[in-house]
């Protein structure tokens, strides 16, 4: 008997699953489309192809449907977080390829930074260890070499972030400059292509650059010029001031 009432209970449980996931793509549609504020659940459930009742039944409040949207791209992120290469070229492609082609969660993260006027955000302390989790993984790439020492590792995060995920925050900018979509794949290569480039360039430069020889002699040629002219001397030639 128990065995039968599993049986019945198993297409059941598929079916709700599916539901689910139906409502919650519905419900990223809708959120990037409109925001938090301006999302409406009876639009969200049109969208899911289910009534209202069902959708609260599966999540409650509309503010339980977005940080249960949250919840799962956070969770996403934590594990792109754990697959990011060992050298920074590499980490600088993988933020792009695995956050910066997100269009749909970009735009909600647009729509919130309109809406929330500086107040906490939904899921706000699961957010702060996520960040904290991707610099902790950049302090291992710095032990092991692929970072400068003395970069400040947030900082450096922050430009991750802003190197990937600018083309879709600002996509009419590079339509102008570019000619293409940032959801072109013949502009997502070439980005992708660049971001490696910079980042094995970035990777292989010091913090504080020594100034090469030729070119501090050039800056001190430079100086003693303009002292001496300070002075009132003139001069035709670099060798005058031997």
């Amino acid at each position: 008997m128990a065995r039968q009432r599993a049986t019945r209970l198993e297409p059941q449980s598929r079916d709700l699953n599916r539901t689910r996931e139906k409502i919650l793509a519905a419900a990223l549609t809708e959120f990037s489309a409109k925001g938090f504020a301006g999302a409406r659940v009876d639009a969200i459930a049109r969208r899911a192809r289910v009534n209202k009742r069902m959708l609260y039944y599966c999540f409650g409040a509309k503010q339980d449907l977005y940080r249960e949207i949250l919840r799962r791209k956070i969770a996403d992120r934590a594990g792109f977080i754990e697959s990011t290469p060992d050298d920074f070229a590499g980490a600088l492609a993988h933020i792009y390829l695995s956050g910066g082609t997100d269009i749909e969660f970009i735009r909600l993260m647009e729509w919130e930074a309109i809406e929330s006027g500086g107040r906490k955000c939904i899921a706000e302390d699961e957010r702060r260890a996520l960040f904290e989790k991707a610099v902790a993984r950049l302090r291992v790439l710095q032990r092991k070499g692929s970072i400068p020492r003395g970069v400040n590792l947030t900082h450096l995060f922050i430009s991750m972030l802003s190197l990937a995920l600018f083309p879709l925050v600002m996509p009419q900018i590079i339509r102008l400059m570019h000619g293409m979509e940032p959801t072109d794949k013949r502009f997502m290569r070439e980005r992708e292509n660049f971001l490696r480039w910079l980042g094995e360039r970035l990777a292989g430069s010091a913090v504080s650059p020594v100034v090469p020889v030729r070119s501090r002699s050039r800056l001190n040629t430079t100086v003693r010029i303009g002292a001496a002219v300070h002075r009132g001397r003139s001069f035709n030639k670099p060798s005058q001031l031997q």
